[in-house]
């Protein structure tokens, strides 16, 4: 697996959120991570990136152990996170927001090919990132990602405050990216229809655990799945 995540235990100071999670993700293929708010999610991608420091596991891309590398050591090892929120640096144009994932390759990261899948972005090149539109400003996250030439990108909520034909439009991409660039995907999202329709498998977190993983084919026909996440009626506790 060119992502492989292995009893994964973390958390802030004494309090413990992820508790031995494993997941892995291959060339080619988009691992949905869906749960709740607090089921451990955005910290499972903290923890995979460097921001935090695991407590116990072990996490390897292409078989090189990057479990507790520093954080800005991880796009030169082939991994980027593009965040929650989008996180664009407002007041730099959006061509040095690009130029800025590419640091690791100094300077040489491929803008036409983020402009090829974001179209939309070239007549925006020197307009302020803090002016574009949600769905605009996370198109320069993820192509800010992408200007790393990662082997694996790992995405917090991108549907998050975007209108459904633009969360659609961001799917569509993640899921060309997964298939034209054979790239590991790690999606994390709440928004669990969209991520499904382009997921290969899925795993569901539930207090810091793995709770289900299969296929969002096979996991749409749980009913505790489709109470929790889909409108089905009520979950069993």
């Amino acid at each position: 697996m060119t992502l492989l995540v292995s009893g994964l235990n973390a958390g802030y100071g004494q309090l413990g959120v992820l508790h031995d999670v494993s997941i892995e993700v291959a060339r080619g293929e988009i691992l949905a991570v869906v749960g709740s708010n607090g089921a451990g999610k955005t910290t499972l991608l903290r923890a995979i990136s460097g921001l935090i420091k695991p407590t116990g596991g072990s996490v390897t891309l292409e078989g090189r152990s990057i479990g507790g590398k520093p954080t800005e050591k991880m796009a030169g090892f082939g991994l980027t996170l593009v965040p929650e929120n989008r996180l664009c640096f407002p007041t730099l144009s959006v061509r040095d927001n690009l130029m800025l994932g590419a640091w690791t390759k100094k300077g040489r990261g491929d803008v036409d090919a983020v402009l090829d899948l974001f179209p939309r972005l070239k007549t925006r090149m020197a307009q302020a990132a803090g002016t574009l539109s949600g769905g605009e400003q996370q198109m320069v996250a993820i192509g800010r990602g992408l200007m790393a030439d990662p082997t694996a990108i790992m995405l917090d909520e991108p549907s998050i405050g975007l209108a459904p034909k633009v969360v659609s439009e961001i799917m569509e991409v993640l899921a060309r990216l997964c298939s034209e660039k054979q790239l590991a995907v790690l999606l994390v999202e709440q928004n669990v229809r969209a991520s499904f329709k382009i997921a290969h498998r899925a795993t569901v977190l539930h207090r810091g655990r793995v709770a289900l993983s299969g296929t969002p084919a096979e996991l749409i026909e749980l009913p505790e799945v489709r109470a929790a996440y889909l409108g089905g009626g009520t979950a069993a506790a």
